[in-house]
Parts: structure tokens; sequence; C-alpha cells
């Protein structure tokens, strides 16, 4: 008897240690918008076991890393906390909230600027529960229309090796471009044009880091290994 009781406690423990809040960013990777759109905002949002009420706040401080777009330049966005109250839930939309990025309109321009928001200071959960897994999102501005619906690609349309990395990565299987590198803090730590589909990692410190290619079928993302 006390056998059984002691594993109906485990496989209880087990069912709400795996049902817990999910927090973070509305969509994976990155999400883009036109400079022209005046409600261009991104949206965070919580989903709490079984679609019950929040019952206790939950939130981050959010901020943005400067890309190829600069804050003040071509968007703005001010670093700012943001939780979710108690009472929140999926069935009034209250479990959703947008931020605007304000993008700038820039007659001299013409093509994409991007840029990173990043959730710390979380609130009320842990990295564990980050949607997505993810705790930075990729802004694009899109100043021409050629980035809006850029297709993010499968890991099963392309190749990145070796893995881990010590001097170059190369992909295969699409024609790479433009490459940004940036840590798991969001901060951008190489960028270039990838020569022959080859991208040089010489330079960065061993560490866990995040790559955002362009290629010619669509966006690259994916964390390597650097040693």
């Amino acid at each position: 008897m006390k056998k059984i009781l002691i594993l109906s406690v485990l496989f209880l423990s087990g069912l709400f240690a795996s049902a817990q809040i999910q927090f973070g960013f509305a969509v994976q990777g990155y999400d883009n918008f036109s400079n022209t759109d005046t409600a261009a905002a991104f949206e965070l949002v919580v989903f709490t076991p079984n679609n019950d009420t929040l019952d206790t706040q939950v939130g981050a401080t959010l901020s943005s890393i400067d890309g190829s777009a600069s804050n003040g330049v071509h968007y703005n966005f001010a670093p700012q906390a943001y939780k979710f109250p108690i009472g929140t839930t999926i069935y009034n939309g209250s479990n959703r909230k947008k931020f605007k990025i304000n993008p700038v309109a820039d007659s001299k321009f013409w093509g994409k600027k991007d840029f990173i928001i990043t959730l710390t200071n979380l609130i009320g959960v842990d990295t564990t529960a980050l949607m997505y897994k993810q705790n930075t999102l990729r802004i694009i501005i899109d100043y021409d229309g050629t980035g809006i619906g850029l297709p993010k690609l499968s890991v099963h349309d392309y190749k990145l090796y070796p893995v881990p990395a010590s001097t170059h990565l190369t992909v295969d299987g699409v024609r790479c471009n433009t490459y940004k590198i940036a840590d798991l803090s969001g901060r951008i730590v190489a960028e270039g044009i990838a020569l022959n589909n080859s991208i040089d990692v010489s330079g960065l410190s061993n560490g866990i880091y995040v790559l955002t290619a362009i290629s010619d079928k669509g966006m690259i993302l994916e964390k390597f290994i650097k040693e």
C-alpha cells in the first residue's frame, strides 16, 4: 500500500512538473514589418496549464539591441517592464499584449534593416517556460517590400557544419548571402557576407551562438557551438 501511495505521489508530481506556464514571443525566430505600418508591433503571450486563469504575475523586461537598424533612427522602442496580471485568461484575449516598434520613415534608405528584442529579468517564470525556448526576437523593418513574408527555412532544407565549429561554418543546400551572429544575450558579435557559403567564426570566443543568414530560399536561424 505504501509503495502504491509513493508511486501515485511521484506520478502526480510528474504531471505538475510537466504542466507549466508558457510565456514569450508569439512568433518564432523573427517578425517583419513595413516602415510605413503605423500599427507595427510584436506580441507577447502567456498560456496557463489547462487554459486556467493566471494566478501569479508573469512578465519580463523588454529591451532592444541595435543591429543594422538603430533605435531612434529606424525605430523607436524604449526599454520597459511588463507583467501579465493575476486573472489573465485566453478567453477574453488578455493573455496577449502588443508592443509597438514605431518604425521611422527613411526616404534615403532602400532595403531592409533589423534589430533584436530581448527578454530579461523574468517574473513568475524561468527560462524553461519561454515560448519556442527563445528570449530574443529578430525584427525586420522593410523599406521596399522585399523582405515581407521572408520564409524561415526548416533544418531539413539545408545543412550547417561542422558542429561544433572552430574556424568556419559551411552552409550546404542553399546559396547563403548575408549573415549575422549573435550571442545568447542577443548581442550581434559578427556579420558579413558568406563567401562560397563559408562563414568565418575564428574570431569568436568558445560558446553557443545564433546564426541568422539570408539565402536564396529563405532565412536560416539556427544555434551553433564554437570551440
